[in-house]
């Protein structure tokens, strides 16, 4: 058997060990980013909102994630914060809210297919036809094609979109954004204590991390 010691003094096998132990941690560094970076920054990563608002005050902790059919960095995230909304704990509520930038009618939309309960259903295919296919969905004719060649039913689709409930949320999402100053899609309000995007973090994985520390200090 090859004897270590026969190429390396005690120092230098000591040096050797070192150097694969760094080495070794290197690699896990890089390999798992959101155990690296754990420090989050105030004013660079998120910023404090220090107004009032009906958030601070509620016993449960509420996330709430601006966006738009129309913005490609909503349709990036989706996937991400979807996942990480479904293991949420009970103490947590998240909701997506559409902005009323560009087409009001997107937003009446998705709030439209959120009171029928087809959100989930139907919110990749739009994004799609939104964004590659340029379907532009301005009016209530041209949705009504895009329904019927995704099988919704128009008599029941057209009843939510003239409900109370549907422009009342519409009333509700673009007030909280005048209130919170949203000028970009998505942004997050975390209890709202903080704002935060993917833009402000730097990544769609780092911003999972963020949104959890967050919380965190809003439940202490």
């Amino acid at each position: 058997m090859l004897n270590i010691f026969s190429f390396y003094s005690k120092t230098n096998f000591l040096d050797f060990v070192v150097g694969i132990l760094s080495s070794a941690l290197f690699l896990l560094v890089i390999t798992n980013p959101t155990q690296a970076n754990t420090k989050y920054d105030e004013g660079i990563d998120f910023k404090r909102i220090y107004s009032n608002n009906k958030f601070k005050e509620t016993k449960k902790i509420e996330v709430v994630e601006f966006f738009g059919l129309f913005c490609p960095h909503c349709r990036n995230f989706s996937p991400v914060i979807k996942r990480w909304a479904e293991s949420l704990p009970e103490n947590v509520e998240f909701r997506k809210l559409h902005v009323p930038f560009r087409e009001i009618s997107h937003q009446r939309l998705y709030f439209t297919l959120k009171k029928m309960g087809l959100v989930d259903k139907y919110l990749d295919k739009l994004f799609l036809d939104i964004q590659d296919k340029r379907m532009p969905l301005k009016d209530f004719l041209s949705i009504s094609i895009w329904l019927e060649d995704n099988g919704v039913a128009i008599e029941t689709f057209e009843k939510q979109w003239n409900s109370d409930k549907v422009k009342s949320d519409m009333k509700e999402a673009s007030l909280l954004m005048k209130s919170f100053e949203i000028t970009g899609v998505p942004q997050i309000i975390v209890d709202g204590e903080f704002l935060t995007s993917p833009a402000m973090v730097g990544s769609n994985r780092r911003i999972i991390g963020l949104l959890n520390y967050l919380i965190s200090e809003r439940a202490r």
